[in-house]
């Protein structure tokens, strides 16, 4: 009886454990909520391509530094100060802005963005993502107070009548009186001037305004907003400290137009009573036409193209931006920095007045009038492109003129005072200089990137590294081989680490690239190749040297290393992965069952070199269109989802066994229910042993493909819960 019930008791135990055990099964399962799934289970969008990173648009701009050297721009993909590396550096260009894309993990919320200014100061700014695109501006305070020196509005004070509500209708601003619109105040209606003054601490939105002398001021913290602004006559005065001057069509101006603040307008005329003074940031958005007078101590950008009408006079003193052309009939002074995008012309009686280490840029010039140099120092002119020196003409003074390309036509007279790219212009607050972007005090290989910036000091075509995924980091593909046809979804049969490092120039172009690879498992038979198609042409391509290993005869190579007979540039890297994993003699594959003989990854590293220097948004990417083909079948291409395959493949394939692909709709590579045959991982990648279905391996992989990528971003990272390790290969 004892026995018995002693073996109840054992039997209650088990049940008692199984009970517990089953319980915390399910509990887990629902913790996950990943219920049990094959990867015939999934229903994936047709164009998510299991991406697991995300491309931003970044752009960079230090409005506090407009004028000074260039700063140099570090993005990182954590903390700097706490293990972050850096994706992506450069410097800012005469703008102070610094453009460039970066690919980071999709699960990532924030980077980090490190400025260095020439004189050593640093600021980290960190930047929550949201969308793909990303601007920051870095400006501790006003960003033109450099400009302003300290100058604010009078505020709303000697106030003869206030408005202190809203208030609609007609406002009189009669002589001797000071009308006051105060904060949190507005008005909306006509405005009568007659010679008072109207300080504007709140909001004026005025629908009319009528009369030709009077004074309106907005202050720091107001507000001017209005469909239309005319300035009827030349006793009316506008002086504006705001940021908020807003105006929907472009202004005539006949009075007297003061701006201390950071506005933007439209086309202008400077009609012949008009005078215009800039002490902040002012940006045309059109033509800006100059019958009177124009004068500059601030930032003044003109996206259109400006007219200096005769009789007028145009006066620089810090810096002045112009997209367009400039067509100069009348005096023109530059005590600064001007830049023209355009054509400079210099018509009959247009001169230019130079002064003292001042700067001239422009695409191309026209001269038809005199170009004087004066002060003791000299200034300089320079021109990008092509210079026409007309009859008449006469260039003199303490003038520097460079044009690179040598003056194509002169047929007017200069002066032996002048030399020829000889002048350096130092950097101030207002002027970059000569020497390019700009830079500190020490630039070796002059190519406008201070020493302490430039990875490569003594060498001017190289400038910045810029590694992928980071310099401590390599990221992983990972192929299933048996396409069309379905394999086991272990992701093993051939896994690559790579790593990029893009060098750019000081125009944050690329003119090189460094790859480097390293086979990390081969789960399968087949001798597979491997290769990328980069979204460029094989003419922009110099060339491709490093570590080569085709050994099957299978693949043609021009005298650049290029693929033949392909539309755009392609390098095979290898024919046969196991020319570089060996295999050990144990069992099927390399590096894909535990206990299995262990064999080291070699690395292998090629140097791309390009042409001519190539904008990062042109290249694309990191690593761009890898693939790789099967067991020696040349076109028997396997790309990522949704990439299109190369020149080479065999299209004949496409639809056949379990492919879905619909070329039509840009579809390649997927199963009718969307699963891939690659993927590629900007982190490094774990993979399954043999035979384990990516999804046992990871409990997130299933709703992280469905939600097409929105769920679960972080699936394959050590997060607690993400991972089942018996089914992860390790040694």
């Amino acid at each position: 009886m004892k026995k018995l019930l002693k073996i109840n008791w054992a039997v209650m135990s088990i049940l008692v454990l199984l009970s517990a055990a089953s319980c915390k099964k399910e509990l887990t399962q629902q913790e996950n909520n990943n219920p049990v799934k094959s990867m015939d289970d999934l229903v994936v969008p047709a164009n998510f391509d299991f991406s697991t990173s995300e491309t931003l648009a970044v752009k960079v701009t230090s409005s506090d530094l407009l004028g000074q050297p260039a700063a140099k721009v570090e993005i990182f993909n954590g903390n700097p100060n706490d293990g972050g590396m850096v994706v992506q550096e450069g410097i800012t260009d005469k703008s102070q802005v610094f453009e460039t894309q970066i690919t980071i993990p999709s699960y990532q919320e924030q980077v980090y963005i490190r400025r260095t200014t020439s004189a050593g100061q640093i600021t980290t700014a960190t930047i929550e993502i949201s969308g793909t695109n990303l601007e920051y501006t870095f400006s501790a305070n006003k960003s033109y107070g450099e400009f302003k020196n300290g100058v604010t509005g009078p505020g709303c004070t000697s106030c003869t009548v206030t408005i202190a509500n809203h208030q609609t209708g007609n406002l009189d601003l009669n002589a001797g009186q000071t009308v006051c619109i105060l904060t949190g105040a507005s008005f909306t209606g006509n405005l009568n001037l007659n010679g008072g003054t109207l300080k504007v601490c709140g909001t004026l939105m005025p629908q009319n305004i009528n009369g030709s002398t009077g004074t309106i001021i907005i202050n720091d913290d107001g507000a001017f907003i209005s469909s239309n602004l005319n300035m009827n006559g030349t006793g009316f005065v506008i002086e504006n400290y705001s940021d908020a001057f807003m105006v929907g069509s472009g202004p005539s101006i006949n009075g007297t137009f003061k701006n201390y603040g950071q506005i933007s307008l439209a086309g202008t005329n400077i009609n012949s009573g008009g005078k215009l003074y800039n002490y902040g940031i002012l940006n045309f958005s059109n033509n800006y036409n100059n019958s009177n007078i124009t004068y500059n101590e601030g930032i003044l950008n003109i996206a259109g193209t400006v007219n200096n009408n005769g009789s007028a006079n145009f006066e620089n003193h810090c810096r002045v931006n112009v997209a367009g052309n400039f067509n100069n009939n009348s005096t023109l002074k530059n005590y600064s920095y001007m830049d023209i995008n355009g054509l400079l012309t210099l018509n009959s009686g247009g001169y230019l007045q130079l002064y003292d280490q001042a700067l001239v840029e422009a695409a191309s010039m026209m001269i038809n009038e005199d170009i004087t140099g004066n002060g003791s120092n000299y200034s300089k002119v320079i021109v990008a492109s092509a210079t026409t020196i007309n009859s008449g003409a006469y260039l003199s003074g303490q003038l520097d003129f460079c044009d690179e390309n040598g003056i194509e036509v002169n047929n007017g007279s200069i002066a032996a005072s002048v030399t020829y790219c000889e002048a350096s212009i130092p950097e101030t607050f207002c002027n970059p200089g000569s020497t390019g972007n700009g830079g500190g005090t020490t630039d070796t290989d002059s190519d406008g990137v201070d020493d302490d910036f430039d990875d490569y000091p003594t060498d001017p075509d190289r400038a910045f590294n810029n590694y992928f995924p980071d310099e401590n980091t390599y990221g992983a593909l990972a192929f299933e081989d048996l396409w069309p046809y379905k394999g086991d979804y272990d992701f093993n049969d051939l896994v690559i680490d790579y790593q990029f490092n893009t060098v750019t120039n000081s125009n944050d172009n690329a003119v090189e690239m460094f790859v480097k690879l390293s086979v990390k498992a081969i789960g399968a038979a087949y001798k597979n190749g491997f290769g990328i198609e980069l979204p460029v042409s094989g003419d922009a391509i110099s060339g491709v040297t490093g570590d080569f290993s085709l050994t099957q005869n299978i693949v043609s190579l021009n005298n650049k290393n290029l693929e033949n007979n392909q539309s755009k540039a392609v390098i095979v890297f290898f024919d046969n992965t196991f020319d570089l994993l060996p295999h050990p003699g144990d069992g099927t594959g390399v590096n894909t069952r535990l206990g299995a003989i262990y064999v080291e990854p070699q690395i292998i590293e090629f140097l791309i070199s390009f042409s001519y220097p190539i904008n990062p948004a042109n290249l694309g990417q990191a690593p761009f269109n890898p693939f790789i083909f099967v067991n020696g079948e040349r076109g028997r291409e396997v790309h990522l989802k949704n990439f299109a395959p190369t020149s080479l493949v065999n299209s004949g394939l496409f639809g056949t066994g379990q492919d879905a692909t619909f070329p039509a709709q840009s579809h390649y590579y997927l199963t009718e229910n969307g699963l891939p045959w690659a993927i590629n991982m900007v982190e490094g990648f774990d993979y399954p042993i043999e035979k384990a279905p990516i999804i046992n391996a990871y409990n997130y992989f299933a709703p992280w493909a469905e939600s097409g990528g929105v769920q679960h971003t972080n699936w394959y990272t050590t997060e607690a819960g993400n991972r089942n390790s018996a089914y992860i290969y390790t040694h």
